[in-house]
């Protein structure tokens, strides 16, 4: 028995629901944190297994640009940090926000 196609959305439609970019939903499925199949180039998604994942603290977890800002002051990426590339402030990000844990 197949489901019914209302019950499947594309990726924009899930997009659409979870108020996320589709390249968004595209990361969900890709890292296993959302499950789809594919019906020839299209990826389908089943709309009670994106409802799981958006009642899941993980999705729903927003940040205020005031959150962002003050995270971005406390990384010290703000304050002049030099760097050759975006992977070495990627890498001092993410060495400042080990040091905060």
């Amino acid at each position: 028995m197949t489901k019914p196609a209302v019950d499947e959305l594309d990726v924009i439609g899930a997009a659409t629901v979870a108020g996320r970019s589709a390249e968004t939903v595209r990361r969900w499925v890709w890292s296993g944190r959302l499950r789809a199949r594919k019906r020839g180039n299209k990826l389908l998604i089943d709309r009670a297994e994106l409802e799981r994942l958006l009642q899941s603290s993980d999705a729903r977890k927003t940040v205020t640009l005031a959150d962002w800002l003050s995270g971005l002051e406390r990384s010290g990426l703000k304050a002049g940090a030099s760097a050759g590339s975006a992977a070495d402030l990627v890498l001092a990000d993410r060495r400042a926000r080990a040091q905060e844990s």
